[in-house]
């Protein structure tokens, strides 16, 4: 039988990306292991292999293992136990890793929290989680001195000096005055370590904790099992990947997001030798590209302008450029390739798609299989089904509707919230549990998926004859005004109006090197009146001097509606 004629029009029953798979990926067994042994398995035989560097201190695997262990029986010393949940409040220091894998190790759970969290909401989140201990990163201690009386568990402090170089620890102490505290330092934490803990072997136990940005509500707790985080490192492995023990790569991602956890366990897994970059100032990550030359580096949109503003020269050693949280305009994600093709690179600017309740990616873009504007192939293991938002019927090919994901990294649920996670998981007929991304797409028929958008985001607009009714796709103007040449992001948001029923309000950033800023407003409103059509031309284009964001770098449009309501 022809392969036309067994395609029966549905994405998630044709699955048509499998063909771009080898047989050896799709019939991949998942690991059915603890984080901690699918790390000491695949790592065991290369002890003297650089799993990590920090700031020029370097750390084997042996040292990586030695000081999980010493974690592990520190915590087991110290009362905690499989099923036990600990909050963590850090980067990703060496001392924050061994302690996330130490938790693994015991079978107890993780409770990643964002470092913006204020004094309440820390009290808050570990009076929920039950957590029997708190580890902070001494960066944000005088907020936790503020409220040390209302912490009912002991505190472990992480200080970002613990694993530095002894001279580059010297010259930070002479900049900055030593913070004093009664709470345990990690070296005393540690010290207290008695009997051996034992290891944990539940793989389908919960490992972690990690929150949602909150754009559109409170942070709701991801809970992600062993199982979750091992599926979604192999599966991105064999979805054209193919990581090579002994490359380096650079991690600026934190370990309280989900993509945070997942890459720095699929780099610690596979061999890659991760340099662990703490600072998030955009224009020191890409200062840290050009000296470090990193094999394989994956963030944000946000650090597209540094790259190319700070990095230079040869660029064939990348092997993996990735960006993920959002995406570039058409117009820069050419401009990008073409800066790497033109000096050297091999690889082209890829994207991923996911969410935190997929533990990171569900849709992979790579160099070999390219679509431009999609958001590449489902992973290996990962099933795409897209519905009438309304009538949750299943669509065909190239008909928008809302994307569905089935995976074996998908969330068991949010944490203590079985209706906030019955509103976004749906188990169909066939006894398949598929979980709502809330975001607008469409499959093509080779399986390539393309994102149009977020649900939520869309609008009713009324014409000012007040006889049309239409919909306003707030990412659609975005898209057009950033497709100007002096146009660094845009944001719009969308405010009730008595005759148009909604109006669009656009926020721009402008780039440093545009002189004539108040020119560029007439040249985005001339630009919208040619690519736009009437209804969806922003009624106002403000400048705005930086675009606020989220805590995990995405535009706060709850701020722009702020901003808006006030103008």
């Amino acid at each position: 039988m022809s392969e036309e004629k067994r395609m029966t029009g549905y994405p998630s029953i044709d699955k048509p990306w499998l063909k771009y798979y080898t047989e050896e990926a799709i019939h991949a067994p998942m690991p059915e292991q603890t984080m901690y042994q699918y790390l000491w398995e695949n790592n065991r035989v290369h002890l003297s292999d650089i799993a990590m560097r920090f700031y020029g201190t370097k750390i084997s695997y042996q040292c990586l293992f030695q000081n999980v262990k010493k974690a592990a029986d520190a915590f087991y010393a110290m009362g905690i136990r499989s099923g036990d949940t600990v909050t963590i409040m850090s980067m990703h220091t060496p001392e924050t890793i061994y302690a996330i894998y130490g938790l693994n190790y015991l079978g107890a759970v993780a409770n990643m929290v964002y470092m913006t969290l204020s004094e309440g909401e820390i009290i808050r989140t570990i009076e929920n989680t039950r957590s029997k201990m708190f580890l902070v990163l001494d960066a944000v201690l005088d907020r936790i001195a503020k409220i040390q009386d209302s912490l009912l568990c002991p505190v472990v402090v992480l200080a970002v000096l613990d694993s530095m170089p002894p001279l580059f620890k010297l010259g930070l102490r002479l900049k900055a005055k030593p913070q004093k505290h009664s709470f345990l330092t990690w070296k005393a934490f540690l010290a207290n370590a008695g009997e051996s803990a034992p290891m944990a072997t539940d793989h389908q136990a919960p490992a972690v904790i990690v929150y949602t940005s909150g754009t559109t509500g409170e942070p709701k707790g991801v809970v992600l099992s062993n199982d979750n985080l091992n599926s979604v490192v192999l599966q991105c492995y064999y979805s054209g990947k193919y990581y090579t023990r002994g490359e380096t790569g650079l991690l600026i991602l934190p370990p309280f997001f989900g993509f945070g956890i997942s890459m720095l366990h699929l780099c610690l897994r596979y061999g890659i030798n991760i340099c662990l970059w703490i600072e998030l100032d955009t224009d020191k990550i890409g200062k840290a590209f050009q000296k470090e030359k990193p094999n394989r580096f994956v963030g944000g949109p946000a650090i597209i302008d540094s790259f190319l503003k700070n990095v230079s020269g040869d660029l064939s050693y990348i092997t993996e450029f990735t960006g993920g949280g959002g995406s570039l305009s058409p117009e820069k994600e050419r401009d990008l390739n073409t800066f790497l093709a033109d000096n050297h690179a091999k690889v082209k600017y890829t994207v991923g798609y996911g969410m935190t309740e997929f533990s990171s990616a569900v849709c992979m873009q790579h160099s070999q299989h390219y679509r431009e504007g999609s958001l590449g192939l489902p992973l290996v293991q990962t099933v795409v089904r897209v519905v009438d938002p309304q009538t949750g019927k299943e669509l065909s090919y190239n008909e928008t509707g809302e994307l569905c994901f089935t995976t074996p990294s998908m969330m068991s649920g949010y944490y203590k919230a079985p209706m906030e996670t019955d509103k976004i998981m749906e188990k169909t007929e066939d006894g398949i549990q598929w979980l709502h991304t809330g975001d607008l797409g469409h499959v093509d028929k080779d399986g390539f998926v393309f994102f149009e958008g977020r649900i939520k985001r869309i609008y009713i607009s009324t014409g000012k004859d007040g006889n049309s009714i239409n919909k306003i796709f707030p990412q659609r103007i975005e898209e057009c005004l950033e497709s100007h040449p002096a146009v660094e992001s845009c944001g719009v948001a969308v405010l009730p109006d008595p005759v148009q029923t909604n109006v669009s309000i656009a926020f721009v950033t402008i780039k440093p090197t545009v002189a004539k800023r108040d020119a560029v407003v007439e040249e985005l409103d001339a630009l919208s009146r040619k690519d736009l059509p009437e209804h969806l031309r922003p009624s106002v284009i403000h400048i705005l001097d930086t675009m606020p964001l989220t805590s995990n770098g995405k535009i706060d449009y709850r701020a722009l509606e702020e901003m808006a309501r006030k103008m």
